[in-house]
């Protein structure tokens, strides 16, 4: 397998940062643009498509007709994430469907995806207003407790004795970028160009979604409210996530909060208060959860 490449780098005050396709902060400048819609719509569909094509009673559609996308780029701008929001909403308007997708670069221990997508599921159908929702995670970390040795999962409500599908059906995707990237189709090509492995990609489709991503990274680069907000964010993660709760509980959900609250704010603080360092008391809760776990 290819080594990971970037799309390329970005200069700030703590020096070049790589950046990636899978990366929320390019994500959300790219995708915030209307003019980029279509190529996020393209994306899904090749996935989705992969998907029908081996599953084709699948309630998953396709992404038809007009839509709406919405991001949370303002928050990334601000350094802030919506902890209970996820990263992109499209809104099917003809099709009365909504779908929730997540772009997810690692594995978090600290706070596992199952629980994390249970809980922005149930959101989700709350936000929805009656409509159809649906969630889909990209996942570039394999959670094999949602994926269970597969490749793609689709979580639907069902009866358990009769195994039918209840109506109008909304349902949990997972999708291990890893393991499709195996494929020799679009879609592993595309899993391929997310995982930064596949640069230049042949196929038509892959190519059109390539071409918008670098496309826009060379605007990206550059623009100086990009680089404040991600100077800001860099400051936040180099102080520690202990840290950056102590610091920013007066400033919002800083990223440095929402990481921590992930981890325990009263733990960090009473290790903290013991004698280590913020790494240190990361480091320690990190381990011990590590033990738990195995």
């Amino acid at each position: 397998m290819a080594e990971k490449k970037p799309l390329g780098y970005i200069e700030l005050e703590s020096g070049p940062k790589e950046i990636y396709a899978m990366n929320d902060f390019f994500l959300n400048f790219t995708f915030n643009k209307k003019k980029n819609w279509e190529a996020f719509r393209l994306l899904l569909n090749i996935l989705i498509d992969d998907y029908r094509n081996e599953n084709p009673e699948t309630v998953m559609e396709r992404v038809e007709g007009k839509i709406h996308l919405q991001t949370q780029y303002r928050h990334y701008i601000n350094a802030r994430n919506k902890t209970r929001n996820q990263d992109f909403k499209l809104d099917e308007l003809e099709a009365n469907h909504i779908k929730y997708i997540e772009f997810q670069s690692r594995a978090f221990p600290d706070f596992p995806i199952s629980l994390r997508a249970m809980d922005y599921f149930v959101l989700g159908i709350r936000q929805g207003n009656g409509k159809i929702t649906s969630q889909i995670w990209l996942l570039a970390s394999d959670a094999d407790a949602v994926l269970q040795d597969e490749t793609i999962t689709h979580y639907i409500l069902k009866d358990e004795v009769t195994n039918k599908v209840y109506p109008r059906s909304s349902g949990i995707m997972f999708i291990s970028l890893t393991r499709l990237s195996k494929k020799q189709n679009a879609a592993g090509e595309l899993a391929l160009f997310l995982l930064g492995k596949q640069p230049n990609p042949e196929t038509a489709e892959v190519k059109k979604i390539a071409d918008i991503f670098n496309t826009s990274f060379s605007v990206f680069k550059d623009d100086k409210e990009v680089k404040q907000g991600m100077t800001f964010e860099e400051k936040w993660h180099s102080e520690g996530k202990a840290e950056g709760i102590i610091e920013g509980e007066a400033r919002g959900e800083a990223r440095g909060i929402t990481e921590g609250i992930g981890i325990g704010v009263a733990k960090v603080i009473e290790l903290i208060k013991s004698g280590l360092s913020p790494d240190e008391a990361v480091q320690k809760i990190n381990e011990e959860q590590a033990a738990a776990v195995s």
